[in-house]
């Protein structure tokens, strides 16, 4: 096949079965569909036509989701020209070294997004209808709440949560989101693990609204009921979560990895 089609709308078909799959809990249907999306996409090409960096990008994204940090830790360095691609290679180190607790590495890949910011040229890199500049803060902003949140600082953890949820809802709509992993789920986990379950009550049930019946969302959703000793709700959430985790291919415990 010629013209556009095979350069942007088939990998971007491919790309709708990950965030679908993603969702669903089936990681091999979603890591392999990731992976294809970014098979499909010409190498030569990334650096003239950006946008393809986003689908270059997916399988990160993939990893991040299912906790795959051994996969993750082991893409080689993009480059430098491919600007959009490094904002989620060094988001999904971030977040492996975080979850890794080699916190020291974590910070290196923090302050690389840090320098991304600080780059005039992401203002005008736009990839999903929104800037490159907007994605670098998000992405920053969980990272640097994940890190705060693992050095035990959590009133900063919580601000940087806050922002990056702020930045995430004001993204241009696109399908699939511009932001692939729900801030909510990072966010609301923290909160759970602090102890805020009614405010994580809160979380959970605004990504529920967005994200009907979710099981990432509806297992964070359980942990708060437990947490604060309401039987009744933990298990009509629990039934819901199972029958919305029944395509699922893992056992998850909270709403992130």
């Amino acid at each position: 096949a010629q013209g556009r089609y095979p350069l942007g709308y088939y990998p971007h078909n491919i790309h709708f079965l990950w965030s679908a799959a993603s969702m669903l809990g089936d990681s091999e249907t979603a890591i392999a569909a990731a992976r294809k999306t970014a098979e499909k996409v010409s190498v030569g090409e990334l650096e003239q036509f950006t946008f393809m960096q986003g689908f270059a990008a997916v399988p990160l994204q993939a990893y991040v989701r299912f906790g795959k940090w051994e996969e993750l830790l082991t893409v080689p360095y993009p480059g430098a020209n491919l600007m959009y691609y490094r904002i989620f290679w060094h988001y999904g180190r971030g977040m492996a070294f975080v979850r890794k607790g080699i916190l020291n590495e974590a910070q290196e890949e923090l302050d690389s997004l840090a320098s991304c910011l600080n780059k005039d040229i992401y203002k005008s890199i736009n990839v999903s209808r929104n800037s490159a500049k907007k994605i670098a803060e998000l992405a920053y902003n969980i990272v640097a709440g994940e890190l705060l949140a693992a050095h035990d600082n959590q009133e900063q953890a919580d601000e940087h949560f806050k922002k990056a949820l702020e930045i995430e809802d004001s993204l241009i709509y696109f399908e699939p989101p511009a932001w692939h992993l729900p801030t909510r789920h990072n966010y609301g986990d923290f909160l759970v693990k602090t102890g805020a379950y009614k405010k994580a009550e809160i979380i959970y049930k605004e990504d529920l609204k967005k994200w009907k019946d979710n099981g990432w969302s509806l297992i964070g959703l359980y942990n708060c009921y437990v947490g604060l000793g309401d039987r009744n709700m933990a298990n009509k959430t629990m039934a819901r979560f199972k029958n919305s985790w029944q395509y699922s291919d893992v056992e998850i415990k909270a709403s992130v990895y």
